[in-house]
């Protein structure tokens, strides 16, 4: 998780760009690509907080979401990587939500309704739909996941840990700050200095 000189040059860069690097072992290109979609994280984990999930579990499941994606997408399809993603995220997280009701045996259909592919593109929505289910893709982004967060920790202090997880999980800057006893500026100074670190 350390970040090399050259991190920063990768703002330049498209999704696209950053995936394909990623893809390639570019660690600050992934790292990048974090910095980006953490507000779509958060999101989508906002949706369905009081579910009986702590949303901090959805985040990271939100994350493994987003892992899958960047190791499934294929560039050279022309297809839109913020698509992809936000669908493999939303997938992620709904099947963690929906793993409790299907011991119970009931239809996924009647739980939580997937949403329309906001682009409208078939073929970006089968592709995120064979990233979320294919057992090896979930197993090494979980892994992924798994490495990422270790890295994280190392390189946060516990306070910018607990702010992160916490604004993952949706919760908004009073509230995060309520929750840790601290005033709303310095869970935003603490957000900053998450973002130049994860950079």
């Amino acid at each position: 998780m350390q970040s090399c000189s050259g991190s920063r040059a990768f703002t330049a860069f498209s999704d696209e760009e950053l995936a394909a690097l990623a893809q390639n072992g570019q660690a600050d290109a992934f790292n990048a690509l974090v910095v980006r979609y953490v507000v779509i994280v958060n999101m989508r984990v906002s949706c369905y907080r009081g579910t009986g999930i702590e949303p901090e579990d959805l985040a990271q499941e939100g994350m493994i979401g987003l892992m899958s994606a960047v190791r499934s997408f294929r560039p050279d399809t022309g297809a839109c990587f913020r698509t992809f993603a936000w669908l493999c995220i939303d997938r992620s997280v709904l099947s963690a939500l929906k793993a409790p009701f299907r011991k119970k045996r009931i239809p996924d259909a009647k739980i939580f309704p997937l949403e329309e592919n906001p682009c409208g593109d078939a073929h970006e929505s089968a592709g995120a739909a064979e990233a979320s289910q294919n057992p090896e893709h979930y197993l090494i982004a979980k892994e992924d996941a798994k490495n990422f967060w270790q890295g994280v920790k190392r390189v946060l202090s516990p306070f910018e840990h607990s702010v992160l997880l916490r604004f993952l999980g949706g919760e908004d800057y009073r509230g995060i700050a309520r929750q840790l006893d601290a005033t709303v500026k310095s869970v935003d100074n603490a957000i900053q200095r998450v973002r130049r670190k994860l950079r």
